[in-house]
């Protein structure tokens, strides 16, 4: 009914008539799918050419979780080619469902005549249940998102209806003395809201928001509107959509925190539409819609929502209202949703459907359909000044966009700062094993090592904050600190190294280890391993082959001595070599004998417990315990670099060096010791620290300063209390357990291997011949973190993904990660 009449006045010619996936001819560069041709032209027919488009649309959305999503997608692109009218937009949706039910009728009519034939069955199913799924959705709804993909404001009336409001007076919502009233900023970025258990917990959060209003001396606190919330992105609200997960997190109605029992009035004459007084059933608590007339008869609604129970019960359905009437009052807990006194304000101007069961939060992705539905009604309670003043406020919230932010970088950061995704991140928001982007997404991470017990551990923040509001100073004035935390730090370590120097970073201290080495055995050259990276001062990118053989690099120094990568599964000795340990640290021994062939001895080798930039490579046993025999007996130092791998991340040890049976001269230390915060430490022998100190003073402006002891206790006490190292082992051993099974499916996993939470894969186009397949691990990452999943890779061919998140991940992440790798997975 609603799209026959209008068919005879489109745009007709003859027509395709079946664009579905089995008639398409697609070309293949992975990644960026193109659709380059079409068989099977026996339906083709004279019609209107939007019907083209709506059975495109039709089979499009066929299995996805979100059919919208999928239909505005084909939509964009058909209305970029052949630019659509609006009455073709208008009853898209209802030729969309048009087509499933001929679908569904001709399938029925073969199942009978022909019902040996499959194939003529082939859609019926998906054809029903699409069905079903937009009997669900309100065809007013389907129009403005269709006109959204067309690049036109969503609700036609939006902008007619936002001149009419600014020539209305309108009485207030709340009575309250709005000159004390105080702009909240509750937006994911927002610095005001605190970490996330001061919004997950109801009585935090009560506190918190008490706490903003009393800091800014305010009896009230307003805003909201279009604010993209972090409340939102729990598990319990999670919505599984076509590419993994999603969340509503943009707000769309104002919110008004004030004392319960409050008075709500109505601001404009109308109508009681709906009285929603079930308590517990809504998150709104009691909920109020009125109606009112605007212009030429066309209506708008209002919604009061978190409201006390009893004083909805003089309204009902039909109920005229005048402008400052009072209405209801604001709820406390638990009525009104077991939130904090409020009242949340939303203009919509249409209802959708007679329910009245009305989203009072957005979809980022189609936020602005909503934002156009839902207007903005802070312009209706509040005078300009008071709406300016607001707008600066919040102006923050607004700073977010990827080309502004994209566009400063370039203009004021080095260039050579490079950027993770085809798709770049913004992170405003962060929490244990969960980074969060500027729409509210949560994304799970499996490759920042560096928040080692979880982003903002709220022990960790804490031990900062309350060290950093009392002192911070260098070490030449004496603080117990730094000797609680070097005692702490020694007690994980063999007995031998029982010295510890605190710097601020990895960098700082491979630097210092390299300096110690050079000065105890007073010569200049080290062996370090081929693909090694070990920081980015000038000392340590002379021994970092990834930097120095990489873009940019000049290759090795002439005191840089590099041995090969000791990796079993594409190296010169591999697997099938018992000892390829000692035959790679054979290769050391060489490495010396060449050295002092020119007169010339080793001051240090220097080596990653487990290879990370090499891709996650596990030394092979016996390796480390032969190649410093070599370097000991040439008088050489033997260091090694713990700055991924150290703090329990291996699971079987705390040490990485561990896993290999030795004792080094030196370890370093860096990223996840201070969980972020910029903290490094070098600990040695005795002989060494005695050695390094001839007589020049070794000073640090910042390292072992108070504040940064005191996170480092609180990541060691963490690590202790939360038992993370057996975490790391069991959790690892069943996210390695699940890759092996996936690389049993899918040839392509060349290798899967590492140690506790310090994993990787390798992926090969050629098991035998091992041909790297780096485009295919840049597919991988870009897809994962297009499903919610944050992965990266590495290795000399960059082939090799690698998985170090912090060490809380647990069970339930490890299934969420298989599932969207394998449907990842099955793409290539």
């Amino acid at each position: 009914q609603a799209a026959e009449p209008k068919l005879d006045t489109l745009c007709q010619q003859l027509i395709y008539n079946d664009a579905n996936d089995y008639n398409l001819l697609v070309q293949w560069p992975l990644g960026e799918e193109r659709i380059g041709g079409a068989v099977d032209f026996g339906d083709a027919v004279h019609a209107p050419i939007v019907c083209d488009l709506a059975i495109a649309c039709a089979y499009a959305a066929m299995g996805k979780n979100d059919p919208m999503a999928a239909t505005m997608a084909v939509v964009e692109g058909f209305h970029k080619v052949h630019p659509l009218e609006e009455t073709e937009v208008a009853i898209l949706f209802p030729l969309i469902a048009l087509r499933l039910l001929v679908s569904v009728t001709t399938s029925a009519i073969n199942a009978r005549q022909a019902p040996e034939n499959e194939y003529l069955q082939i859609s019926s199913a998906p054809a029903w249940r699409l069905l079903q799924q937009l009997r669900t959705i309100a065809p007013s709804l389907a129009h403005y998102h269709f006109r959204h993909a067309c690049g036109w404001a969503p609700c036609p009336q939006a902008a007619s209806f936002r001149q009419w409001m600014a020539t209305q007076n309108f009485l207030p919502v709340v009575e309250t003395q709005w000159q004390g009233v105080a702009a909240l900023d509750l937006s994911v970025g927002s610095l005001d809201l605190g970490h996330h258990s001061q919004y997950e917990e109801i009585d935090a959060f009560c506190d918190r928001i008490d706490g903003l209003l009393q800091e800014q001396k305010a009896t009230i606190g307003l805003g909201g509107y279009g604010e993209v919330r972090p409340f939102y992105t729990t598990d319990a609200y999670q919505v599984k959509g076509h590419a993994g997960p999603r969340w509503r997190t943009v707000h769309l109605g104002l919110d008004i925190w004030a004392a319960a029992g409050t008075a709500v009035r109505a601001p404009f004459p109308g109508r009681v539409r709906y009285n929603h007084n079930n308590i517990g059933e809504r998150n709104y608590g009691p909920t109020l819609i009125l109606e009112h007339e605007w212009s030429d008869g066309q209506v708008f609604y209002s919604l009061y929502g978190h409201l006390s129970e009893d004083s909805l019960r003089g309204l009902q359905a039909g109920d005229a209202v005048v402008a400052g009437q009072l209405i209801a009052r604001i709820g406390d807990r638990p009525i009104n949703g077991n939130w904090p006194p409020h009242l949340h304000f939303q203009l919509m101007l249409d209802l959708l459907n007679e329910e009245g069961d009305f989203p009072g939060v957005a979809f980022p992705e189609v936020a602005e359909i909503w934002k156009s539905l839902c207007p903005d009604p802070a312009a209706m309670i509040l005078s300009e000044a008071a709406l300016a003043s607001l707008n600066r406020h919040l102006a923050g919230q607004h700073n977010l966009a990827l080309d502004h932010i994209l566009q400063k970088r370039r203009s004021k950061l080095g260039k050579g700062l490079s950027i993770s995704y085809q798709k770049p991140l913004i992170v405003p928001r962060a929490s244990r094993q969960y980074l969060y982007d500027q729409t509210g997404r949560r994304f799970l991470d499996t490759v920042n090592n560096v928040a080692h017990v979880g982003h903002q551990h709220p022990k960790v923040v804490q031990a900062a904050s309350r060290q950093i509001a009392v002192l911070n100073t260098n070490t030449r004035y004496l603080h117990p600190q730094i000797l609680q935390y070097a005692e702490s730090l020694l007690a994980t370590l063999p007995e031998e190294l029982c010295v510890v120097h605190f710097v601020n970073s990895g960098s700082e201290a491979n630097e210092l280890a390299l300096r110690m080495a050079k000065t105890m055995t007073e010569r200049q050259d080290v062996v370090a391993v081929d693909v090694g990276y070990h920081g980015n001062t000038g000392a340590c990118i002379d021994v970092s082959s990834y930097k120095f053989d990489g873009k940019g690099g000049s290759g090795a120094p002439a005191h840089t001595h590099i041995v090969p990568m000791p990796d079993t599964y594409r190296g010169i000795f591999r697997a099938d070599k018992p000892n390829a340990g000692m035959l790679y640290a054979e290769t050391v021994r060489e490495a010396i004998g060449r050295m002092e062939e020119q007169g010339r001895r080793p001051a240090a080798f220097i080596c990653e417990g487990i290879l990370s930039c090499g891709g996650q490579v596990v030394l092979p046993a016996g390796y480390l315990k032969a190649a410093f025999s070599h370097v000991r007996q040439a008088g050489g130092i033997c260091i090694v670099d713990e700055v991924q791998t150290g703090f329990g991340r291996v699971g079987e040890h705390f040490w990485a060096f561990e896993l290999q049976g030795v004792v080094p001269d030196i370890v370093t230390m860096g990223k996840p010791i201070g969980n972020g915060h910029p903290l490094g430490a070098v600990v040695c022998t005795r002989e060494v620290a005695d050695a390094f100190a001839n007589g020049m003073e070794f000073f640090n402006t910042f390292g072992g300063n108070p504040v940064s002891c005191a996170v480092g206790s609180a990541v060691l006490d963490v690590v202790q209390e939360e038992g993370l190292q057996q975490n790391a082992l069991t959790i690892g051993r069943m996210l390695q357990n699940g890759l092996r099974q996936l690389q049993g499916k899918y040839h392509y996993i060349g290798d899967v291997r590492g140690h506790g939470l310090f994993l990787g894969f390798e992926l090969v186009k050629n098991g035998k011949t091992l041909e790297p397949a780096a485009d295919w691990a840049s597919f991988i990452v870009n897809q994962m973190r297009e499903r919610a999943i944050l992965m990266s890779t590495d290795g000399p061919l960059h082939n090799v993904i690698k998985i170090k998140p912090p060490m809380c991940f647990n069970e339930q992440n490890v299934h969420f990660f298989l599932e969207e790798l394998e449907l990842v997975l099955q793409m290539i």
